[in-house]
């Protein structure tokens, strides 16, 4: 991907940036409960570099390590300006991460695995994921949701260069879960997050910026608002963006 930081972001409406980050934060916080991890990594650093839906700094201030990784130079860099002082950030390859085996508390991946072409290469990043956590240590995942029927249009648009990101290949939340208990993990809980029907509110927000400027927000909150109630309905596995697990590493 190229481009600057403006062009790449032009997608996400300040307050849907907003609502996403609220709805990280509040699934991560309320996975972990109390426990407070010393060792953390973040598999993308494309919401800290680009968006305003930054979930990562401010998540662990207690934490001794914290770093964020991403295969793209630019998007390390950028992230570094940004939150240099709010963690590490480095440039690397998630299905070869340079930290040592049973070396890491927790690993936050939000949306990273879904961006590869085949379910071989996402595997082999959850081996790498598996191999560096340590036994009780923790892997937060999401992946784009394959039961949404927006999730096939937004990756055929993905594919002709209509999005600032590529969508690949995704899991269901059963196969995920699957492959986790495969490489000693036990499932904690699984989530349906971000109700927002992404492509569709793409353009109305759009529009609706471009025709009433700043009274623009008052709908966009309104439709937001609606979009979350989805969320509370037995619907919810198709309407979410995203699918998330929890899972505790018991082996290693």
């Amino acid at each position: 991907m190229t481009g600057s930081g403006k062009t790449r972001s032009w997608y996400l409406d300040p307050l849907v940036a907003e609502q996403k980050r609220q709805v990280m934060q509040s699934w991560v916080r309320q996975a972990l409960d109390s426990w407070k991890p010393e060792a953390v990594i973040k598999t993308d650093l494309f919401e800290e570099a680009y968006g305003q839906d930054r979930i990562f700094d401010d998540l662990f201030p207690g934490a001794r390590i914290a770093v964020g990784v991403d295969v793209e130079i630019e998007t390390v860099a950028r992230a570094a300006r940004i939150h240099g002082a709010s963690f590490c950030c480095t440039a690397c390859d998630v299905r070869r991460l340079p930290f040592p085996s049973l070396s890491v508390d927790l690993v936050l991946s939000p949306s990273t695995l879904d961006h590869f072409e085949s379910q071989a290469e996402l595997t082999e990043s959850l081996d790498e994921l598996a191999r560096i956590l340590r036994p009780g240590g923790m892997l937060l995942i999401t992946l784009d949701n394959p039961t949404n029927p927006l999730y096939y249009a937004l990756r055929w648009g993905s594919r002709r260069g209509w999005t600032p990101f590529r969508l690949g290949h995704t899991l269901s939340s059963g196969t995920l879960q699957q492959l986790l208990r495969e490489r000693g993990f036990r499932i904690e809980g699984q989530s349906f997050l971000i109700h927002n029907p992404r492509g569709v509110s793409t353009v109305v927000f759009l529009a609706l910026r471009k025709l009433l400027g700043r009274h623009a927000s008052a709908p966009i909150r309104l439709l937001l608002a609606v979009f979350a109630a989805m969320g509370k309905l037995p619907s919810r596995r198709f309407t979410a963006c995203f699918h998330a697990v929890a899972a505790t590493k018991i082996a290693d």
